[in-house]
């Protein structure tokens, strides 16, 4: 009966230290808010790096890091873009911000500032 009861603890121990290593490299969602720099010529340098920031973002949705992505409005009617919306998936924020470095329209300087939220998505997109 006492190796069946170390047993049973070994085994219960095990599963702990399994799950907890586990839950450190889970991956989390994360939704950024950005905003673009205000300036006159903010627009035509979002549009110069337009073509290369949505081949890295087709590429961060192919390997699984960014979820969804899209330009911010200033209105419907007029249409003038102000930002950005992403959801990413990652290890920790600092992973996020790093991806973000890295983005054409911040080297561009087309993203001036963003806060970074901790995320859940409850409704995923639907394929069309």
């Amino acid at each position: 009966m006492n190796s069946l009861l170390r047993s049973t603890r070994s085994l219960v121990k095990a599963q702990r230290l399994l799950h907890t290593s586990a839950s450190a490299h889970e991956r989390k969602q994360f939704l950024v808010v950005v905003h673009d720099y205000t300036d006159a010529q903010g627009l035509d340098r979002r549009m110069a790096a337009r073509d290369l920031h949505l081949q890295q973002a087709k590429e961060a949705q192919a390997d699984g890091s960014l979820v969804l992505g899209g330009a911010l409005f200033n209105s419907h009617e007029q249409g003038k873009m102000i930002g950005s919306a992403l959801v990413y998936e990652a290890e920790s924020e600092e992973e996020v911000r790093q991806i973000i470095a890295k983005d054409p329209y911040v080297k561009g300087k087309v993203w001036e500032k963003w806060d970074i939220y901790p995320f859940r998505m409850a409704i995923t997109p639907s394929k069309s």
